[in-house]
């Protein structure tokens, strides 16, 4: 979720970090790495970086970079990103609001809870319609961004409303219907709003109904997906055809992308659509070995693969 405000900050570095520093305080730090907060261990430093534990915070947080025109970039679990090795020129807020909230047959989430807390929380108070979630790492906020799912089911099909910080400041509630939801596609990639809570309606099921259910997804995901690994997840998009949806993972299994590798990045044996950094991958590696799986699925197929991680600066 990253917003492409002109930096100034390379040529007033000194005066506009002590502006933000008064106005945001001792949370905010310069020259942070940001590959620990990355789920692929690969990242350079952000300029700023700032930790915004509540939603006033990270609402002034995002009012304050706006006012002094510089980019930022609303850090949720640090999946499904690729940062570059040279960082990020601007301000990184990390998003540490994780707050939720039940009612009957609804919770409503803060932006920076993680998904495998909600999918708890629903299956102890018998709750289901989250199931399908269990295993996907990150937070409500990237999974709302990018309509996050598995097993046929996605974010679209729980979420009912929200409460989102527009580009001009404003705080609006919306309904579902809001976000346009298309596969892994929300309104949230083109608008640059930012998201600050959603609302899941689930139903009443048995409590061990439920847990036998999110048992057996993780048991799949064990299976296919190398878990333990530095990855930021499925890296290429599956392929929508007119009549069905095409597995990127069964393409890049048809070129033989299992073997193929850049430095320390390489394709994960379990699964073609996962790059896993392998011990000490640059940005620049995944980056590299993405652009000649691409190149090779359209050699084969004239299929061109497109990225669901998002690359950052």
């Amino acid at each position: 979720m990253a917003t492409t405000i002109k930096s100034a900050l390379s040529t007033r570095n000194k005066e506009v970090y002590k502006k933000l520093s008064e106005a945001l305080g001792d949370q905010l730090k310069q020259n942070v790495v940001l590959a620990p907060y990355t789920t692929f261990g690969i990242g350079g430093k952000a300029d700023l970086f700032y930790l915004a534990k509540n939603p006033k915070e990270l609402i002034y947080a995002i009012g304050t970079v706006q006012k002094f025109k510089l980019r930022f970039f609303v850090l949720g679990g640090g999946s499904n990103i690729l940062v570059s090795d040279s960082g990020f020129r601007g301000l990184v807020i990390k998003n540490q609001n994780h707050m939720m909230v039940l009612n009957k047959n609804t919770i409503t989430c803060q932006s920076g809870v993680s998904l495998s807390e909600v999918v708890e929380l629903a299956g102890d108070r018998s709750l289901s319609g989250l199931e399908f979630a269990a295993g996907i790492p990150g937070t409500v906020g990237g999974a709302v961004w990018g309509n996050a799912g598995a097993f046929g089911k996605s974010m679209a099909d729980v979420l009912i409303s929200a409460v989102i910080l527009t580009r001009k400041g404003e705080i609006k509630e919306v309904d579902g219907s809001y976000f346009h939801f298309a596969y892994r596609e929300s309104i949230l990639k083109r608008s640059g709003d930012i998201l600050l809570s959603a609302t899941f309606k689930l139903k009443k099921q048995d409590r061990e109904v439920i847990e036998k259910k999110v048992r057996r997804n993780l048991q799949k995901r064990e299976v296919r997906l190398p878990l333990e690994a530095k990855s930021a997840g499925c890296f290429f998009k599956n392929v929508m055809a007119t009549d069905r949806k095409i597995s990127a993972g069964f393409l890049l299994d048809q070129i033989g992308a299992k073997n193929i590798k850049e430095g320390d990045a390489k394709v994960s044996n379990q699964h073609a659509n996962i790059l896993i950094n392998s011990g000490s991958a640059k940005a620049k590696d995944v980056k590299k070995l993405a652009r000649k799986l691409k190149k090779k699925v359209k050699e084969k197929f004239n299929i061109e693969l497109q990225e669901e991680v998002v690359y950052i600066n």
